[in-house]
């Protein structure tokens, strides 16, 4: 401890470059254990020490204090701990401002650095409500970075946005302002669904969707006339399978006659994500009947049959039967209009889970 303690005094912006980068050099790598990073975020002075060399002149310097908050806030406990710690000093280094100015700038060489750290500060949700209060005003230029792929000029790719906006829709204000038509947040994250280039932006966008979906307060408009969300989901669910003309009525536009080259989501974690989305639309009637009416059953039925024979995960397969199930019941059968009504015991779930878990293990067999 003390000879990290004694590492802080090279630190300083007006010491010497070359002592600077060597003493920084040290710190990384001690973030890259965890002994190291309890160490490190134990003593205020380094930490505080950290925040003013990410904006050092020297490039190197300034890397690699922002890699070193990455690996410290990597987990819940280091996240919490600097943010509060910015906050705290004086002056105070407002960390979630200086990393969106740095993803904001097109010519920022760190902004990708910056956008994992703020991915992790905004994993930890009780962190959330305070980073939001200082995002907003820049939420819609965030977006604009995020939705154009070449917007930083120095080849950073920005794909950690998505995790960023997907950890801010923890929260009610979050999906609130995610869902706001004056933000139109929704319409330029979407797209991104399905972007092959990098499960990371893909998975995020995902998440955002997943999260939206399990708030009951937007089925209505995630169900609406544009069909946009919908089509974000089925659209990674769809393969190259050719329907009946009658099937294809029902689908929404996007989603008719799609080439032989159609691919569905590669990874099992996202698929099951996207079924799982789909299961909380089925909560009311009304969206019962909405997804019955756009050819969710038949995108499903050639999902399940893909799913069983390559795609080869149990988890996918009972996820979309549990979809299933529900869309093949008439209403009168089911006889509840909102399944969120329905309260389940403690002891149930858990039976329930077993049931599920030996389930599983047979649908590959």
């Amino acid at each position: 401890m003390e000879t990290v303690k004694e590492l802080v005094q090279f630190m300083q912006p007006n010491q010497r470059l070359d002592l600077k980068a060597v003493a920084l050099t040290h710190v990384l790598s001690l973030t890259g254990s965890t002994e190291g990073k309890d160490a490190i975020l134990s003593l205020d002075d380094m930490l505080m020490a950290i925040f003013g060399l990410t904006r050092d002149a020297n490039a190197t310097v300034a890397k690699d204090a922002v890699l070193s908050l990455i690996n410290l806030t990597a987990e819940e406990a280091g996240a919490i701990k600097v943010f509060e710690l910015a906050q705290q000093v004086q002056p105070r280094f407002a960390i979630a401002d200086v990393a969106a100015k740095q993803i904001s700038d097109e010519q920022a060489e760190l902004a990708d650095a910056w956008s994992m750290v703020l991915s992790n500060l905004t994993r930890v949700e009780s962190l959330v409500p305070a980073i939001l209060d200082t995002l907003e005003p820049t939420l819609l230029q965030l977006a604009k970075a995020f939705a154009k792929l070449d917007y930083n000029k120095k080849k950073c790719k920005l794909h950690y946005l998505a995790s960023i906006f997907c950890n801010l829709t923890q929260v009610s204000r979050g999906r609130e302002i995610c869902c706001q038509p004056k933000y139109q947040l929704l319409e330029k994250l979407l797209p991104f669904a399905s972007f092959e280039e990098s499960v990371v932006r893909r998975g995020g966008t995902i998440g955002i969707i997943k999260n939206i979906c399990f708030d009951v307060v937007y089925h209505d408009i995630i169900l609406n006339e544009q069909d946009d969300i919908l089509v974000a989901i089925l659209q990674s669910l769809c393969g190259p399978e050719e329907f009946s003309d009658e099937d294809n009525e029902k689908l929404p536009i996007e989603l008719q006659y799609l080439p032989e080259s159609k691919t569905r989501e590669s990874d099992p974690d996202l698929r099951k994500m996207l079924l799982e989305c789909l299961l909380q639309l089925c909560a009311t009637r009304r969206c019962r009947e909405v997804l019955r009416a756009k050819g969710v059953y038949e995108v499903l039925r050639e999902y399940h049959k893909w799913e069983a024979k390559v795609g080869r995960d149990s988890e996918c397969l009972l996820a979309c039967e549990n979809v299933v199930d529900i869309l093949l019941k008439k209403e009168e059968e089911i006889g509840l209009d909102n399944y969120h009504s329905v309260e389940v015991s403690a002891e149930q779930a858990d039976k329930f889970a077993q049931d599920d878990a030996a389930y599983v293990k047979t649908l590959l067999d």
